[in-house]
């Protein structure tokens, strides 16, 4: 038996009888599965001195045993006169491979016509998460321009060993393949001289998998040399000057499909199968090559036997194994690469309930602010552990996300992951109910209760705007934290945070979540038998089902619990805003006599009370029914509750002043409008956007850029309508309906250069607002 075999002989039958997976030994010894792969298969024939230390170690070996494993790598690691090259085998090019053509055609692309531009070979690099395809994506380029470049070098850099190649070695690896000698240059700067001049004398393309670092890869960048290089990494590489990056991610769902399609056979599959298992494999290339051999491999079995052990998470990752190949093992390379620090991170990351979530909140879940997080997610991001999305935003794709939460419950008690899951929760709520009070008219402080041992959120928010894309941003975050809050009948919390955000709900018409927060809230106020208070969230509710649900009928009747509720209490201020919604759900249904009726009462009760913010939105409201029946009219009233406004001064704050005032300027644009005014109503929509500063009320400064484009397309002012389309789309965005901008959106295209026609220069948009 050669030594190469006796090693790999010996390595295996100790690994056994530690029973002891690949998997388990590359966890325990920090050498990548395919390292040890290669080992037992006589593939790696004289592994590094440090390599098969790390490898002792993991398996207890002493005395005896452990010198006849060090001295087998050692005897493979002869010159190769004595037992052939040491050299990698380039892996196999997929008979099945399927997609990817845009990532392909790039590199292609890029290898094909670099050399007419350059002098020098520039890398492109395929980065991104374990198990993407990268390799594979890599020889299917350099394959397909085999004609351009007829020889094929490959060297494994051992990017996730405990020690990865060094650069010498990278080029005593690739002399090696080119010039098919085995006594090779011992130091750098020979090796770099040798390298030079044999790939001047015979053109090749150079495959360099799974890279550590830039140092391994430069050295191969010969000056003068315009030959390809693709190197492959889970991390970016950042530092290589030169490189054309292209960041692999998952397949799409239509390649995930056409992709089992080819492994598995058509008498296991059902319709629609293969999208659910596709659903189940996160589209991961890797996961989805093993989910379909592992059926291929069993007859008997059906896509459906498949997906019922994969729909249960605690399951997923351990029936994602196929012979020696295993997800969970390509996720725990990355995983054993990080400090303690950021292993901690990756594995609490789990505990988030959103796909996606910013630095603040993932600092959150360690105790960490916004900028260690972010150096931290920098880390993960750079061993392919999660994405990166905009600005600070990150993702943790699902299967990482399983793989996370069985570390996190492999790696910590069940006592701690409750209390950090607790901390969490109670850290996105009062960070909810910060950032929502900077709306309140009042502004009230943040709750008295407790912070956990986390970073403050009682200060985090410097302006509006940044609580508002906090809000708006971390949504499937905060609201799950409310929904567990409701589900344990934490009533306080619950109705704290519901209040927070009324102010700040206006701001956010297109959420769509509304009424589920106020009918949780209204369902706490109805359990501590507070009358006031279910007032007020029967109120709230009633608002969404106006506004979000469109169910006039079911707000009227809310309402009216709402009113007798506030009557109960001997609340006036509760009357009058029951009273408002009453008036408002019965001006919906078309009962205009009865609306008025009920205005006018909640005008009274709001003065009685003292509320000046309530009187304003209630003389809105008594408006607007008596526009219903004279719009002319309806203008001069709009005007005199903008009198009113200005004679209410400092006693209002001016997020309501701001509100109020952009609304009746907008409404009356829309009212003019209506009548063919269309000066007058771009005047009133200018009056309108300065009520406030730019951003400060997007939805109501969207409707003004609306109303004025129509005003001024029908003038035929083609340049300001198209001006104002697109600001009214992009304060819109995130603030009203999807038909609401749609509706923009056709505006837009009617006055786009070329698109103009007769009929739609004259035409002006329905009433909406």
């Amino acid at each position: 038996m050669s030594p190469a075999g006796h090693l790999g002989a010996l390595l295996r039958r100790h690994r056994r009888a530690g029973d002891l997976t690949l998997e388990a030994l590359s966890e325990r010894s920090g050498v990548s599965d395919r390292t040890i792969s290669d080992i037992e298969r006589g593939v790696s024939r004289g592994p590094q001195h440090r390599t098969m230390l790390a490898l002792a170690d993991a398996l207890g070996l002493q005395g005896t045993a452990r010198e006849q494993l060090l001295a087998s790598a050692r005897a493979g690691r002869r010159p190769a006169s004595q037992d052939g090259p040491p050299v990698d085998p380039e892996p196999h090019r997929l008979a099945d491979f399927t997609g990817r053509d845009a990532e392909i055609a790039a590199v292609v692309a890029h290898l094909v016509a670099g050399g007419a531009v350059r002098s020098t070979a520039a890398p492109v690099v395929l980065c991104g998460a374990p198990g993407v395809g990268k390799t594979s994506i890599a020889i299917e380029a350099l394959h397909r321009c085999a004609p351009a470049k007829p020889r094929r070098l490959f060297v494994d850099l051992g990017g996730l060993d405990v020690v990865p190649l060094s650069p010498l070695q990278v080029l005593q690896s690739l002399l090696r393949q080119l010039t098919g000698e085995a006594d090779v240059p011992r130091t750098l700067g020979e090796a770099a001289t040798a390298w030079r001049s044999a790939i001047a004398a015979t053109p090749a393309a150079v495959l360099l998998d799974d890279a550590a670092n830039e140092a391994q890869i430069r050295p191969v960048l010969s000056p003068g040399w315009q030959g390809a290089v693709v190197v492959t990494s889970r991390r970016e590489l950042a530092g290589l000057e030169g490189a054309r990056r292209l960041t692999i991610g998952h397949l799409s769902r239509s390649e995930s499909v056409a992709l089992l399609e080819r492994i598995v056979p058509p008498s296991q599959r059902g319709t629609g199968e293969l999208e659910e298992l596709a659903h189940y494999c996160n589209d991961i290339p890797l996961a989805l090559r093993i989910a379909g051999n592992r059926l291929a491999s069993r007859p008997r079995w059906t896509v459906q036997d498949l997906v019922q052990r994969l729909s249960t998470e605690e399951r997923r990752l351990g029936a994602l194994v196929a012979g020696d190949l295993a997800v969970e093992s390509a996720f725990a390379l990355s995983y054993g690469q990080l400090d303690e620090a950021g292993q901690t991170l990756f594995r609490r990351l789990s505990l988030l309930d959103g796909s996606s979530f910013g630095a603040r909140v993932a600092g959150a879940v360690v105790g960490l602010g916004e900028g260690g997080a972010q150096d931290q997610l920098d880390g993960l991001v750079g061993l392919g552990l999660v994405e990166a999305l905009h600005g600070d935003h990150h993702r943790l794709h699902d299967l990482l996300r399983l793989y996370a939460a069985s570390r996190l419950r492999s790696e910590e008690t069940a006592e701690a992951i409750a209390e950090h899951r607790r901390n969490l929760r109670e850290w996105l709520l009062e960070t909810t109910i910060a950032a929502g009070s900077r709306f309140e008219p009042r502004r009230p402080g943040p709750s008295s209760d407790a912070l956990p041992a986390v970073p403050s959120p009682k200060d985090a928010f410097a302006s509006d705007e940044a609580a508002r894309r906090w809000l708006i941003g971390e949504a499937e975050h905060w609201f799950a934290a409310y929904r567990a809050a409701a589900a344990r009948a934490d009533h306080a919390r619950v109705l704290a945070v519901a209040d927070s955000l009324h102010w700040f709900s206006d701001l956010w018409l297109a959420w769509g979540r509304w009424h589920e927060l106020y009918a949780a809230s209204a369902a706490a106020a109805a359990a501590i038998a507070d009358p006031s208070q279910q007032a007020r969230h029967l109120g709230y509710l009633a608002w969404a089902q106006l506004v979000e649900s469109f169910d006039p009928a079911a707000a009227r009747t809310t309402a009216e619990a709402a009113l007798a509720a506030a009557r109960e209490a001997g609340d006036a201020r509760q009357s009058g805003w029951a009273g408002f919604y009453l008036a408002w759900s019965t001006l919906q249904l078309g009962e205009l006599d009865v609306a008025a009726q009920l205005a006018d009462a909640a005008v009274t009760d709001f003065a009685a009370a003292g509320d000046v913010e309530g009187q304003l939105q209630a003389r809105s409201i008594r408006t607007d029914i008596r526009g219903r029946r004279d719009p002319e009219a309806s203008i001069g009233e709009y005007r005199e509750l903008l009198d009113f406004l200005r004679e209410s001064g400092d006693r209002l704050p001016r997020n309501i002043r701001v509100v109020t005032e952009t609304n009746a300027h907008a409404v009356i644009a829309l009212t003019l409008l209506g009548f063919g005014r269309y000066e007058e109503a771009m005047a009133a929509a200018t009056d309108a956007l300065g009520a406030g500063t730019p951003g400060e009320f997007p939805s109501g400064q969207a409707a003004a850029h609306r109303h004025r484009g129509f005003a001024a397309r029908a003038l035929g002012r083609d340049e300001a309508a198209r001006a104002d389309f697109v600001d009214a789309l992009a304060l819109g965005t995130g603030t009203r309906s999807e038909a609401w901008l749609g509706e923009v959106r056709e505006a837009l295209a009617s006055v786009s250069p070329g698109a103009r026609s007769d009929a739609a220069s004259g035409a002006v948009a329905p009433g909406v607002s």
